[in-house]
């Protein structure tokens, strides 16, 4: 990923004076109360700030700010616990218009996308939004002391008190106003402490300071973990692409080629059970987020037809080849296999374009298209040119081929004519053999047949 840093963005603090409520400048040593307190923590790749201030004269209220430059697709910061599940996690992203930032609050349960929770109640302060290359969200929460019937909560007398935060890749693809909108799987996460008895005070937005060498502000660095990858949905992704632009349509394609049957059920059977993986991956993976919890995406729904239907195809086509060895006829079911595995190769095309967007990954899908209209027109064409090659053998193999140097072997039909097939070496003026009596071994007389003749071959 690339490394973006907001504070090498953000160059000086006093670029940032405009997008604070306090008029006063904080000493980040200082919670003296003419300036406004506050704990800072900054993530290790730079690409996340937050600060935190508690106020002295409220038991309900913290001010926060954000802080993420333009190239992360979104920032979270997970309040009281050190664990996704329980935590009230501030999620920010940019708008739809993507010259302003929407906050979402949202309840982690676990390692699953956290829901949005409108009981949460946040208000944006000035200073929130687009400027010098970097989304801030300076917001007010009247609620975000305690959630979940107490249950979730932050101690704001705790000198070491447990938050979480994580951040999207790099890539501008979430841009929305919706509260609800899907996210993929972190990219950096990681823990840290926070000092709230520092971060108590006079009530307002806290500063974070903006400059190259800044540090945390009474936080300290927990676990640290850059470069996650969702690696069920990637292998899910890859299995599938492979089964049913590759695997499935070779199948095929081996068998038109040259009817090697044997091969055609090896490579069947490989692509079935690859699917069977591929899909369990996907049913897994359906539980981590919002928006296929429920299996009722279009996606989802065809995903789950092709799923029962690899089973009937491997099975009609099993009995059939056994039918088949058994009567060496073609049975019924050959055209209800051949029919479904075409209708199956279609349909887990169309679903992988409906994958990706689903995924939040549209971008992948020029990359099915290219290898679609690569290699189905290329077998397609390796087919064709067979067909004319044979075809053209053929011809030739039953195409006369000039003088017969040996008329004999010809039928009757191929002669010419009706008549009777001459024997080699006799001229059709001389009587046939069969016109001379037979020598007669019971002593009858047998026929004088004259002198000898001389031998005479006749062409």
């Amino acid at each position: 990923m690339k490394a973006f840093s907001v504070l090498s963005r953000l160059g000086l603090a006093s670029i940032f004076s405009s997008f604070v409520v306090s008029s006063q400048v904080q000493d980040a040593s200082s919670t003296s109360s003419d300036t406004t307190a506050g704990s800072v923590f900054i993530t290790p790749a730079k690409d996340l700030a937050f600060a935190l201030n508690v106020p002295d004269n409220s038991t309900t209220d913290i001010y926060f700010s954000f802080m993420m430059p333009t190239g992360i697709s979104w920032g979270a910061i997970g309040l009281g616990s050190n664990h996704m599940a329980g935590a009230l996690i501030l999620l920010v992203y940019p708008s739809a218009s993507g010259n302003n930032v929407t906050l979402s609050p949202r309840l982690g349960s676990g390692h699953t996308e956290p829901v949005y929770t409108p009981d949460i109640k946040i208000e944006a302060l000035s200073g929130t939004g687009l400027n010098n290359d970097t989304y801030t969200f300076n917001g007010r929460c009247s609620s975000c002391r305690s959630w979940l019937d107490g249950s979730g909560k932050i101690d704001v007398k705790s000198t070491t008190q447990n938050m979480l935060y994580a951040t999207g890749e790099d890539d501008n693809n979430l841009k929305s106003d919706s509260f609800e909108a899907p996210l993929k799987m972190h990219y950096n996460y990681g823990t840290f402490t926070m000092d709230m008895v520092h971060a108590t005070g006079p009530a307002g937005v806290p500063i974070i300071d903006t400059a190259e060498d800044s540090k945390l502000v009474a936080t300290v660095q927990g676990l640290s973990k850059e470069g996650k990858k969702d690696v069920k949905a990637m292998m899910h992704a890859i299995i599938m692409v492979l089964t049913f632009v590759g695997l499935y349509p070779f199948g095929v394609f081996v068998l038109r080629l040259g009817s090697w049957v044997r091969w055609h059920g090896i490579n069947q059977a490989f692509a079935f059970v690859l699917t069977i993986i591929g899909s369990s991956l996907g049913f897994s993976i359906s539980g981590t987020y919002n928006r296929s919890k429920k299996f009722n995406t279009a996606h989802q729904v065809i995903g789950i037809l092709i799923f029962i239907f690899i089973f009937a195809q491997f099975a009609i086509g099993f009995l059939n080849h056994r039918k088949f060895k058994q009567t060496q006829q073609k049975t019924k079911m050959a055209p209800i296999h051949v029919w479904m595995g075409r209708v199956i190769i279609i349909m887990g095309v169309i679903n992988g374009f409906l994958g990706f967007p689903l995924a939040q990954s549209s971008q992948f899908n020029y990359v099915l298209a290219g290898l679609v209209l690569f290699i189905f027109p290329g077998m397609l064409l390796i087919l064709v040119v067979k067909r004319f090659l044979q075809k053209r053998w053929e011809k030739r193999k039953n195409q006369p081929n000039g003088y017969d140097l040996e008329p004999w072997l010809q039928t009757n039909n191929q002669a010419g004519n009706g008549s009777a097939q001459e024997i080699p070496g006799q001229n059709a003026s001389i009587p046939g053999m069969a016109s001379y009596a037979p020598y007669q071994a019971n002593g009858m007389k047998t026929v004088d047949l004259g002198p000898p003749q001389n031998t005479r071959e006749y062409v």
